[in-house]
């Protein structure tokens, strides 16, 4: 039951992120436009489907819980470079995705092994190095958000900033 609830979060930030829109009418693309978007997504599109797929197949808490990760990952390697190219709007847009996979995917696969998994396990073991090197991961792509600039004096950037804050406590 967890498992198809993972993956349908997962899938419905893909459909989410795959569709977005503002408010009102869509403006019109221009071919350059939807050329451009189509390259910078292509990659992580490719990676986030096939991890979804990977999660869907997951029968262990750590497997699924490494998947998640992994999903996490290529979102704030995304939300960097979207950083890094003083990009705002991506920058909202990623973090909302990261956000989801990590409070709605990660974090409760996370707290389920800590509940139901023997601490002396192995899979204990694989579960505490997976919070670990995603509290890591995700302390790095906090950190890569602005606090000031074009990047960081955006409403949207600074409330997802706050919300990827309060899930990097979650995670330690």
């Amino acid at each position: 039951m967890f498992r198809a609830g993972y993956t349908l979060a997962v899938f419905l930030a893909l459909a989410a992120w795959a569709g977005a829109q503002g408010p009102g009418p869509a403006p019109r693309l221009t071919a350059a436009d939807q050329l451009r978007l189509l390259r910078a997504n292509r990659v992580l599109l490719t990676d986030l489907v096939t991890n979804g797929v990977e999660l869907g197949n997951a029968d262990r808490l750590p497997d699924r819980a490494e998947t998640c990760r992994r999903s996490a990952r290529f979102l704030g390697v995304a939300l960097q470079n979207a950083a890094g190219d003083n990009d705002p709007d991506r920058v909202a847009e990623l973090g909302g995705h990261l956000e989801a996979v990590v409070r709605d995917g990660l974090v409760p696969i996370l707290d389920e092994g800590k509940a139901t998994i023997p601490p002396e396990s192995q899979d204990a073991a694989r579960l505490r190095t997976v919070r670990e090197t995603a509290a890591r991961d995700l302390n790095d792509f906090w950190l890569a958000i602005p606090e000031a600039g074009k990047v960081g004096d955006s409403g949207k950037v600074k409330d997802i900033r706050g919300k990827l804050d309060g899930l990097r406590e979650k995670l330690k």
